[in-house]
């Protein structure tokens, strides 16, 4: 997830310890792979890497000990401006570019080939961002607004592609947002509006909000002020 603006974040991912979450245990990258991100100045990088006692300029490439290709990338003085690093087994394992001067775009790979995440920035900011369970299904996908400090959707989903909760920016004047949580298997469980509060850069829930349960039926419905529970009914 891209990691800014917690306040917002914490209040809008709704409880899912009830649904089958995977976790990437096992496929963060290796020291080795990600020691490549220091070189890339775009996204704050600062090392420079050096080729015969000189920053590198042109393509440099670097293998594994058995002699599969493990990095492949383009260096301006030193910083990475193009690069595709690959898992020991051969299969790409992330490549970053730029689409123009001001947008990038930075994509990983889970080791059997499918897309484990997506990060699109503008001037160095991360502005959306995705992640991908092993077998491709989306699990998580959140995009922030271009120029005020807040998300303007954020989506997560069960291991089985069903949605455990959404929240979608709906009036862009009062910056409110439809919000829902699911239950397993992916019946609406809950739905109501949020709004972003500037001054406390968090988000609270107004108006009413009903609550299903696993068949439709309404179950509670509550009527938020100031963020609380003013009446249920």
């Amino acid at each position: 997830m891209i990691n800014a603006l917690s306040a917002q974040h914490d209040t809008l991912i709704l409880v899912h310890d009830e649904h089958f979450v995977l976790g990437d245990v096992g496929e963060d990258p290796s020291p080795d792979l990600y020691a490549y991100e220091a070189l890339n100045k775009a996204l704050g990088g600062d090392s420079v890497r050096s080729c015969s006692n000189h920053p590198c300029i042109g393509w440099v490439e670097d293998n594994y000990p058995n002699g599969t290709l493990k990095h492949r990338g383009y260096y301006d003085q030193g910083h990475l401006t193009v690069y595709r690093n690959y898992h020991p087994n051969g299969i790409l394992e992330r490549e970053f570019k730029a689409i123009d001067p001001v947008k990038s775009v930075l994509r990983t790979y889970h080791v059997n080939g499918q897309l484990r995440s997506e990060a699109r920035y503008a001037n160095g900011v991360a502005i959306s961002y995705e992640d991908h369970y092993l077998d491709g299904v989306l699990r998580y996908a959140e995009e922030r607004h271009r120029s005020e400090p807040y998300f303007i959707r954020m989506d997560l989903f069960a291991a089985d592609g069903k949605p455990i909760s959404t929240l979608q920016l709906v009036d862009k004047t009062r910056v409110e947002f439809d919000q829902k949580e699911f239950h397993p298997g992916g019946a609406l469980k809950c739905a109501g509006r949020a709004r972003y509060d500037p001054s406390r850069m968090d988000t609270q829930r107004v108006g009413t909000w009903t609550y299903y349960d696993i068949s439709g039926a309404v179950v509670r419905s509550e009527d938020y002020q100031d963020g609380k529970v003013a009446s249920i009914h």
